[in-house]
C-alpha cells in the first residue's frame, strides 16, 4: 500500500498536480510510519520537501527535509542521507542563505563520498561551486568545479576540454 501512494505521489508530481502529490506523499509517509519503515518514511517526506521548496513554502520544506534527514541517520543510510543535506542546501540556496547553503553542499559531499556515489559527489560539488560563483568567489568556485570533475567518474568530451582549462587557469594563478 505504502509504495503505490508514494508511486500514485511521484505520477502526480510529474503531471504538475503538486498538492495531490503532497497528499499522497503524506498517506504514503504515515503508512511507512506505521509499518516501522523508516527508510520509506524518509523518501517520502524528502519529496514532500522537494514539492513544498517548489511551492516556495519554506518551512514546510525545511520541517520535511529535517525529519527525513534525521529518519535516514537513524537507518544509517548515508547516500539518502546525503541527498536529503543537498536538499536543504538548494533550500538554503533559493532562501539567500548561503553559507548554510555551502555548509548543506560541502557535508552532503562528504557523506557522498563515504556512501562511494562519486557522481552524485561530483554534483553537489558543481552545486557549491556555482553557489560560490554567484558570490563572486571565483578562485574557490574554481577549486570546486575542478574537484568536482575530478572526482566525476565518467567525463565527457567537453567536460575533459573544461577541466584542463580550469587546470590551466588554476595553474597561471599558481593554485594547482
Amino acid at each position: 500500500m505504502s509504495d503505490e501512494l508514494k508511486e500514485a505521489g511521484l505520477a502526480l508530481f510529474r503531471q504538475g498536480q503538486r498538492q495531490e502529490a503532497i497528499a499522497r506523499f503524506e498517506e504514503a509517509a504515515a503508512s511507512y510510519a506505521a509499518a516501522g519503515d523508516k527508510t520509506g518514511e524518509g523518501e517520502a517526506l524528502n519529496n514532500i520537501g522537494v514539492i513544498r521548496r517548489l511551492e516556495r513554502d519554506w518551512p514546510a520544506a525545511q520541517e520535511a527535509f529535517q525529519r527525513a534527514q534525521t529518519l535516514f541517520a537513524e537507518t544509517g543510510d548515508q547516500a539518502r542521507q546525503a541527498q536529503v543535506t543537498g536538499n536543504l542546501g538548494d533550500l538554503y540556496a533559493y532562501q539567500g542563505q548561503t553559507e548554510e547553503a555551502a555548509r548543506a553542499y560541502s557535508d552532503a559531499a562528504e557523506m557522498m563520498a563515504a556512501a562511494g556515489d562519486r557522481e552524485k559527489q561530483a554534483q553537489l560539488l558543481r552545486a557549491l561551486s556555482l553557489l560560490r560563483l554567484r558570490q563572486r568567489r571565483i578562485m574557490e568556485s574554481m577549486l570546486l568545479m575542478g574537484q568536482s570533475l575530478e572526482v566525476r567518474p565518467r567525463l565527457s568530451f567537453p567536460q575533459r576540454i573544461f577541466r584542463a582549462l580550469i587546470q590551466f587557469m588554476l595553474s597561471l594563478m599558481g593554485r594547482a
